[in-house]
This record gives C-alpha cells, structure tokens and sequence, in this order.
C-alpha cells in the first residue's frame, strides 16, 4: 500500500488531499463493504506512515445500475488512485466493461491517476485471465498481460493451457503483499514483502524483489 500512496500522490501532484476510490467490484457475490473497510484502514495507515492527508472514499460498483450511477462515475473520475479489490475475478471485467464507470476510470487514468488492483483486481487489468468458469477478456489497461497472484508454480502450466494455450502473453507471478508498478513499456517497480516474477512464451524472463525492476514487455 505504501507504494501505491506514493503513486497517488504523485497523481496528485501537489494539489492537496489525495483521493483514493475504492471499487468492489470483485466481492459482489460476499461483502463489498467488508472489502471496502479493509481497504480503508490499509490505505489510512500508508497515508499515516508517509504523512499524507488522503480522502479514501467507495464507488460501490457491483452491477450494472452502480456501474452507470453518475455518482459512482464522479467520484472515480476524480480519483488519484482508483483500487480495484479482490474477490470473484469473473466481476470485474463482466460489470465494468463498456460501462461509464469505467469510461471514468480511463479518463481518471488518462490524467494521470494510478489504477491498482489487489488479487482478482490484479488479474482483471490484463488482458486475459483465469476464472473458475473458463478463461475470460480481462479488462486490456495491461496489454499483452495475464496475472498470477498469489504465486504458485504448479498452478502457472494449468493456468497457461486454459488462458493463453499459444503463449502468446506475458505471465506477471506475484507473492502475497506483492505487487508492481509502472506504465507498459517501462520498467516496472516491485514493491512489497515477496518476489514478483514475469514468464514470458520462451519460459521466465525475470525476477525481483522489493525496489527491484521488472519489463514487462
């Protein structure tokens, strides 16, 4: 979370009170709102450790209807970091894609913003990803991408023959309270208590730690 605060931050750009958008999309099926606080105390206590004032707010996007809500769609618009928590990875891309809410995600990003996600988050930025009923479109702000989150190398081969049977995508492997951070073709930062690792069609490609640096393509 500290590196995603400092991301916001620099969105912000100086301009006072960093505004952080919750989006729950993934945890519609359980509790949103649980999904929501958590997030909530995280990000207050990185803000609190990088002496940051933050504005930490939820657009409850978890269906159609919330996905169009004009208030849903203000508040990410304004947003300095818009995170996408995990729950059910099927979500995230069904209810949001085509939607205004994310049509103000892209423009929030256009502008600089930071556009995060934990888990199922993670896997639905990609372009393609793994759910329980299939392989699915994910939502393309990462091209050429898939995610692993919650590395493990057994399941890496499954999830490859049912995503990306050509191999045609980059697989970013992430440990837990891991992630990375960057633009596409750019390095990419890691941050956190783990490794990240990328597979590319050839095998890996790279590894690293917290402040290590990884291309993704």
């Amino acid at each position: 979370m500290d590196a995603l605060v400092a991301a916001a931050v620099e969105a912000a750009a100086g301009g006072g009170v960093v505004r952080i958008v919750l989006v729950p999309t993934a945890a519609a099926r359980q509790r949103p709102a649980a999904a929501v606080a958590h997030g909530e105390r995280a990000f207050r206590a990185a803000a609190a450790r990088a002496r940051v004032l933050v504005d930490v707010e939820a657009a409850l996007v978890v269906d159609a209807a919330s996905a169009a809500d004009p208030a849903n769609v203000g508040l990410l618009e304004g947003a300095h970091l818009v995170h996408l928590p995990g729950g059910d990875p099927d979500l995230i891309p069904s209810v949001l894609r085509g939607s205004p809410a994310w049509a103000a995600i892209l423009r929030a990003h256009a502008a600089g913003a930071c556009v995060a996600g934990a888990s199922a988050g993670a896997m639905a930025l990609g372009d393609r990803l793994w759910t329980p009923r299939g392989a699915a479109e994910g939502l393309g702000l990462v091209p050429a991408t898939a995610v692993l989150p919650h590395f493990d190398a057994r399941r890496l081969a499954s999830w490859r023959r049912s995503v990306d049977p050509e191999s045609r995508l980059a697989w970013v492997g992430l440990d837990e309270q891991t992630l990375v951070i960057g633009r596409p073709g750019e390095p990419w930062l890691v941050a956190g208590a783990g490794r990240a690792r990328v597979f590319g069609p050839a095998g890996a490609a790279g590894e690293a730690g917290d402040g290590g640096a990884l291309a993704l393509g």
